[in-house]
């Protein structure tokens, strides 16, 4: 099993979400950008559930989209979406940049 941060979903169960893959990160990086700039569209729902499909599928493969769809609820959906950023490094890393920005100002 591949190591992770540790969620329970809406069915009660604890899943755990490992980073995305390289190829998964190509294949949604327009989405992931577009849910940084906020807000709650389909767009930003279905990138949500393909992001966490992506991640679960690592160690869970009988995992499926209707499955997803099914796990996640508006409450933890957020909390999903930065689970699977962070520990992928992409939001420490947005955070780390932005610091040494900020403090290079």
């Amino acid at each position: 099993m591949a190591k992770g941060i540790t969620l329970t979903l809406g069915d009660g169960n604890a899943y755990v979400m490992p980073p995305l893959t390289l190829g998964a990160l190509e294949d949604f990086q327009d989405g992931i950008a577009a849910m940084e700039q906020g807000g709650l569209d389909k767009e930003t729902i279905a990138t949500t559930i393909d992001v966490a499909l992506a991640s679960l599928k690592r160690n869970y493969p009988e995992m499926t989209r209707d499955m997803v769809r099914e796990l996640i609820d508006l409450e933890i959906m957020a909390e999903v979406f930065e689970a699977v950023m962070d520990v992928s490094g992409l939001r420490r890393k947005a955070i780390e940049a932005g610091e040494a920005t900020g403090a290079s100002l």
